[in-house]
């Protein structure tokens, strides 16, 4: 199957006009590109049931660095925490790391805002 790049164009525009204000977890993150990044790599591990290995440093390393420094991802956690869009947890096998969880808003609105991709 073909994928309507007209159409994928079409629905994000869209999206980025009536949605803005509609979902304020995707709001948050869709303010500049490593916020896009770091809540895609959150998702990304709750939806392959890998909460376990979700820790900040993993997030870190897999954000490219000339993208963003270390102390801006850490504020952008920071406040996704602060709002309660992502959990921060202490790992249970190495008490020195964090892992992050997706809320359950946070997760609900996604899946909401994912539908204007469906079928492209």
């Amino acid at each position: 199957m073909r994928m309507n790049y007209s159409k994928l164009i079409q629905n994000i525009k869209q999206d980025l006009k009536l949605n803005l204000n509609k979902y304020q977890t995707v709001k948050f993150f869709r303010k500049d590109i490593v916020s896009y990044w770091i809540w895609f790599e959150v998702l990304e591990q709750y939806y392959n049931n890998n909460n376990n290995n979700n820790n900040i440093e993993s997030i870190i390393q897999n954000i490219p660095s000339e993208l963003v420094s270390r102390p801006t991802i850490f504020k952008i956690i920071d406040a996704a925490v602060a709002k309660k869009y992502f959990i921060k947890e202490l790992d249970k096998e190495d008490k020195r790391k964090f892992n992050l969880i997706p809320s359950q808003q946070t997760i609900k609105e996604f899946e909401e805002w994912a539908k204007i991709f469906k079928g492209l």
